[in-house]
C-alpha cells in the first residue's frame, strides 16, 4: 500500500499520477544522490500544451535534460521510472553517464533495460538495471493500460494493451473494469496516495467496484 512505498517511489508516482491527470503517458521518474536524496524530479509532457516535440516528450529524456553534469557526477545517481526505460530513454540515461536505473514495472512492448546486458556498448558501461514489480508493477500497468483503453476506444490498435495483458493480466483486467466506468477519468482529482490503495483493493478484490459506484 502506498505508505509501505519508499519516498523515493512516492515521488515517481506522484509524477506519473500528474501525466496521466493532464492527459499524457503515465509515467514519472526521479532522479536520486548517492545517499538516496531525490535532486531531480519530472514526467511524461507528451500531451502538455508547451511541449513542442511530443515524440520525445518522456519522462526520462524531461528529467536527464535538466541536470546539472557540472554539479553531479552522472555515475553517482540512480534513476528511479515507474515504467522500464524505452529505446530513447534508454539510450538518453546511458550517454547522460547514468549507471543505476531502477523501473518500478516492465513495459513488455517497447522495454529496452536488456540491452544493457546484449549490446556490447551497453555492457562496457556496467549498467545495473533492476524491476521493483509487485504492487508497484502493478499500479503502474493498471494506470497505464487504463490509458491505452483510451487509444483504442480512439480507433488505435490493441497492440501495447495486448502487450501489457500478456504480462500482468491482473493489471489489464483491472484497467478494463476501471474503464469501463471511466473511474480513474472521475478520480483525476484525487490524490495517488488514495488512487494507488484502491487500484490495489480493486486488484486484490478486497473491494471491487460495482456500477455506478466512484473508485475512491
Amino acid at each position: 500500500m502506498w505508505n509501505d512505498i519508499s519516498p523515493v517511489w512516492q515521488t515517481a508516482f506522484r509524477e506519473m499520477w500528474t501525466a496521466f491527470r493532464e492527459g499524457s503517458v503515465p509515467i514519472g521518474a526521479v532522479l536520486c544522490d548517492a545517499e538516496g536524496s531525490v535532486i531531480l524530479s519530472d514526467r511524461n509532457r507528451n500531451h502538455a500544451a508547451e511541449t513542442v516535440n511530443r515524440r520525445i516528450a518522456h519522462a526520462e529524456v524531461n528529467l536527464l535534460r535538466r541536470l546539472d553534469t557540472g554539479f553531479y557526477d552522472p555515475k553517482t545517481l540512480t534513476l528511479y521510472s515507474t515504467m522500464e526505460p524505452c529505446p530513447m530513454c534508454m539510450g538518453t540515461a546511458l550517454m547522460a553517464g547514468i549507471r543505476r536505473i531502477r523501473s518500478a514495472a516492465r513495459d513488455s512492448y517497447c522495454g529496452m533495460t536488456h540491452l544493457a546486458g546484449s549490446e556490447p556498448y551497453y555492457a562496457s558501461k556496467n549498467v545495473v538495471c533492476t524491476f521493483e514489480g509487485g504492487d508497484l508493477e502493478l499500479v503502474q500497468l493498471t494506470v497505464q493500460a487504463y490509458f491505452e483503453l483510451r487509444y483504442i476506444e480512439q480507433g488505435a490498435g490493441r497492440k501495447v494493451f495486448e502487450a501489457f495483458a500478456a504480462h500482468c493480466p491482473q493489471a489489464a483486467e483491472t484497467a478494463g473494469r476501471l474503464y469501463a466506468e471511466k473511474l480513474l477519468d472521475d478520480a483525476a482529482g484525487a490524490d495517488i496516495s488514495d488512487v494507488f490503495d484502491r487500484i490495489l483493493r480493486e486488484i486484490h478484490g478486497t473491494n471491487r467496484t460495482r456500477k455506478g459506484k466512484s473508485l475512491l
